[in-house]
């Protein structure tokens, strides 16, 4: 029986837009595809994701590394609160679920000082029974650790849990696991799968 519903934040609840974030901020296509590529889809982001960087590394880092992008790096790491924009549809999502009866938690890579920033304004995050961010944990998926946080925690028992996640590598995880995981591609298609999932038909908003 599904008591569970456990969800990823990024690209699922929220939009990581970093390539809007950096056209928004006024960077060419050249220097979003370049700081895209060597800055952010990197192991470093990894690390911030893991806790064991932060902001200030990241400037200096890159801005070394790369100092024919300097303006626009400090650019970016000073303004990064605008990086992600919550889905309209997330809280209207968390709180159906609420209203149905199962327990919403999110289970997330995010670093620090972003989560510091975002999580207080998330809409969806008060309606929630609790939360993991891998940074302040040390550990990230698709490691079984953070999984095992749900249960040592909150007493989640995860073979009832489903899963929500944009990325192959942690649905993998959570299916090893005992977790009923869904991919997430879109939510028409996640509202038609928890719906299967319920038995009830398409989740309605």
């Amino acid at each position: 029986m599904i008591k569970n519903i456990v969800f990823d934040v990024g690209d699922v609840l929220v939009d990581f837009g970093y390539r809007r974030y950096m056209r928004d901020l006024g960077f060419d296509e050249e220097t979003v595809d370049f700081l895209s590529e060597n800055m952010v889809v990197t192991e470093f982001w990894h690390e911030l994701d893991l806790g064991v960087r932060d902001e200030a590394e990241a400037v200096e880092t890159f801005t070394k590394k790369y100092p024919q992008y300097k303006d626009e790096i400090i650019k970016f790491w000073d303004q990064i609160e605008f990086i992600v924009e919550e889905y309209t549809y997330s809280e209207p999502l968390v709180l159906k679920l609420k209203e149905l009866g199962y327990n919403v938690y999110i289970l997330s890579n995010y670093p620090i000082e972003t989560a510091e920033r975002h999580w207080p304004k998330f809409k969806f995050l008060p309606h929630t029974d609790g939360h993991i961010i891998s940074g302040y944990e040390k550990v990230t998926k698709p490691d079984e650790a953070i999984y095992r946080l749900l249960e040592s925690r909150f007493g989640v028992d995860l073979t009832e849990s489903i899963f929500v996640d944009d990325r192959q590598v942690n649905i993998d995880a959570a299916n090893k696991l005992g977790m009923t995981a869904i991919r997430f591609t879109g939510i028409d298609d996640l509202l038609e799968r928890l719906g299967e999932e319920f038995g009830t038909g398409k989740i309605v908003l």
